[in-house]
């Protein structure tokens, strides 16, 4: 392109620009979308559903007094759900008066807005504020910026009913000191804005989004590009940072969830304010990859419990935005329109019409939920999530960084789903968002006294102590490792990881393989955990579960009359001591039962392991915590130690027919057969005289590995090497 081409080019894009910074509305919802969604009314019976929600939020609020309180309460508590209620109801009436041109939707937000202009500027920090960023309005800054995105969106609608004066008063009393006060309104506020986390992008979402809409060029560039518009951080900073190339975000798909939200929304903002920053193209993609990712990270629509969680799910309003605007975006993403059908929910705005309308008329494949590794770190090179699915069963194995603030201290975790249940539990979070008597909906010091605890995981707990001492510090500089997985195979999945430094001169690798063959009803997990350490240690490895125990193959003491507490700290003081058994068979078996369907864990026997069943919930005064059960294998006096384990669902229990089928398990024994820092090598028999051999590599230098078993030479190359006899 030449100079005068060129030239040309800039001055035409600068005034597209322009013309599209003073365009009202043109945030999420444009005159081309309300002229579509006009033309759409009674086609769409979801997208009808989703507009006839908004408009009883917006007549409802005509219909009362607007109330603008002054913050007194907590999450959950009056003025809290106040402030937030009256948001939503701003956007709803925002979007009426765009869509009907009553003149009333539009006097209520100016209304509401002008009560806030009044109120804001008498407003020192929240008087129940806990939190190092609190708010004005809210409890903690977070909130005050999810408001501003809302309410912008409302602005942007109405702008051109308000006149001059009013919007002045508006926006020098209200905007721009609730945008000064996100972006820096004190040192925390400052560091938050600039910061790599969810927080962050809600604030540069709403400092950008109230920005665009009141046509201020400074706030719209400092939310891109950092307070000091170097592009040291920033929005467009955080899309390089917090997603890896596969599109994980780093504090797990609970908070992905919810950063999702403000990610898309100002990106759809940013591309119809800026369309020259081609925002959806940024990073190969990444904001698309990062919704793929997300609905990747669920089981039977709820999302996994990694790190900080509770039970989400992808029907959530934060997921409808996410879809509809990756859909509107990209329609490539056919894909993406089983989940909007599913949800059966749209935004009304562009994104929300394009996509009902796609899924009414266009022909889709079922979104197919695979086996996959997730990669960590921006540059994918932090570890991992692995995902490995077969039919309904599904197992996910963390082996990541840290996940920042909200991350647990929990290295080589697993959870696995299976028959539309959760069987192997990750805790999650202790928290009880928005019942204001539960500490005000924040988190509950048990979610750092227990959840975010190692031995509240399924992973291996050293001496008694947490990964890292519990320092998240020292945990941040570090990271799990994939070491190798294959999941092209659907009869045999595996992923292996690797942490070596959670604890000093401890080293561990946990491979995990996913096996479906006729010899077994369902898939079957192998768990081989081998810890090569410097000294001697007590090993504690936990199996959380959810159901209801039936047997084991050795006595249990239960402790009927009196509970004790497991230990005194590092999460150990949250687990009642129900029982403790030990065995001298070289396999210990134990079954429960969740829902219509057994589960068995055989493990492998050591002459010094105690079987230990805990409960959640000691050391809890506040009953805070969920009592669930744990069966856990404790060795003590032990330097080097693998343990191998075959998780193994079957059967079926039917209550309505009062129908139990096969609720002993189908293996008869595991062994050890090698393990060394090249190979570690299993065999299973099974009562029905099948037996399999799984070889897993420890050391993946080496291009070829052989092994002897039963006199016999074996020879591979790869990652592992999986056999089936008949005997």
């Amino acid at each position: 392109m030449n100079k005068t081409r060129k030239t040309i080019f800039f001055i035409l894009t600068t005034i597209f620009s322009l013309a599209a910074y003073a365009q009202h509305p043109g945030l999420l919802l444009t005159p081309k979308g309300v002229k579509e969604i006009k033309s759409s009314m009674g086609k769409y019976p979801g997208f009808d559903k989703s507009l006839d929600e908004q408009r009883q939020i917006a007549d409802q609020a005509l219909a009362e007094e607007i109330i603008v309180p002054v913050p007194k309460d907590g999450g959950g508590g009056y003025t809290h759900e106040k402030h937030k209620n009256n948001y939503y109801e701003m956007y709803a009436a925002g979007i009426m008066y765009q869509l009907t041109g009553k003149k009333g939707y539009a006097q209520f937000v100016q209304n509401m807005l002008l009560k806030y202009a009044d109120l804001y500027p008498t407003l020192g920090l929240h008087p129940a504020a806990k939190s190092s960023t609190p708010g004005k309005l809210f409890w903690q800054a977070l909130n005050e910026a999810v408001w501003l995105v809302h309410t912008s969106c409302a602005y942007d609608c109405v702008y051109n009913y308000i006149d001059e004066k009013d919007r002045k008063y508006i926006e020098k009393n209200l905007f721009y000191p609730i945008a000064e006060f996100i972006s820096n309104g004190n040192e925390a506020n400052y560091e938050v804005f600039n910061k790599m986390h969810n927080h962050g992008t809600w604030a540069t979402a709403a400092v950008g989004m109230i920005g665009y809409a009141m046509g201020d060029k400074d706030l719209v560039d400092k939310a891109l590009y950092g307070s000091n518009k170097d592009g040291k951080s920033g929005f467009i900073r955080q899309l390089d940072i917090l997603f890896s190339p596969d599109g994980y975000f780093t504090e797990g798909p609970y908070y992905q969830r919810y950063a999702i939200w403000p990610f898309m929304t100002f990106a759809q903002v940013i591309q119809n304010k800026q369309p020259e920053l081609n925002i959806f193209n940024y990073r190969n993609g990444i904001l698309n990859k990062a919704v793929h990712a997300l609905v990747q990270s669920a089981y039977d629509g709820e999302f996994f419990f990694l790190n900080d969680a509770l039970p989400k799910t992808y029907h959530t309003q934060e997921v409808v935005y996410a879809v509809d605007i990756a859909y509107k975006n990209n329609p490539a993403n056919t894909d993406l329109l089983n989940i909007a059908k599913e949800q059966n929910a749209y935004i009304i705005s562009d994104a929300g019409i394009a996509t009902a309308k796609a899924v009414h008329k266009k022909k889709y494949e079922p979104l197919e939920f695979k086996s996959e590794i997730l990669r960590d770190g921006p540059n994918g090179d932090e570890g991992g999530v692995g995902i490995l699915r077969s039919n309904n069963t599904c197992m996910v194995f963390k082996a990541t960084s840290h996940g920042l603030s909200h991350g647990h201290f929990d290295k080589l975790s697993i959870s696995l789903y299976d028959n539309g249940n959760k069987i192997l539990t990750d805790y999650g979070a202790v928290r009880f968002l928005n019942i204001e008597p539960k500490d005000g909906g924040r988190y509950t010091k048990e979610n750092e006294s227990w959840a975010k605890q190692t031995i509240a995981h399924n992973t291996v707990t050293v001496d008694g102590t947490t990964n890292f001492n519990d320092d998240i510090k020292i945990s941040s500089l570090h990271h799990s490792n994939i070491l190798y997985s294959d999941v092209s195979n659907k009869d045999v999945q595996i992923v292996s990881g690797t942490e070596n430094n959670a604890y000093k001169g401890v080293k561990m690798q946990r491979t995990l393989a996913m096996i479906n063959n006729a010899a077994f009803e369902f898939p079957v997990i192998i768990d081989i955990y081998r810890i090569i350490s410097d000294t001697v240690h007590t090993y504690d490895f936990p199996f959380y579960y959810r159901g209801q125990l039936v047997a084991t193959n050795f006595g249990v003491q239960k402790n009927v009359t009196e509970l004790k507490a497991l230990g005194s700290k590092n999460g150990y003081q949250h687990l009642w001591l129900e029982g403790t058994g030990k065995t001298d068979q070289s396999n210990a078996v134990f079954t429960w039962v969740n829902g219509n369907r057994f589960y068995t864990i055989t493990t492998l026997n050591n002459p010094a392991s105690e079987f230990l069943f805990t409960r959640v919930g000691a050391g809890d005064p506040n009953f805070n915590l969920r009592d669930e059960p744990c069966f856990m294998q404790r060795i003590e006096g032990t330097q080097n130690q693998t343990f191998v384990s075959v998780i193994e669902p079957h059967g079926l229990y039917d209550l309505t027919r009062e129908v139990t089928v096969n609720y002993k398990s189908n293996i008869k024994l595991i062994k050890l057969i090698k393990d060394d820092s090249q190979l570690s090598v299993i065999s299973i028999e099974t009562t029905e005289g099948e037996s399999f051999l799984l070889a897993i590599s420890n050391d993946i230098s080496k291009e070829h590995n052989s092994f002897i078993y039963n006199g016999e030479s074996y020879k591979f190359s790869g990652n592992y090497y999986f056999s089936e006899f008949k005997n």
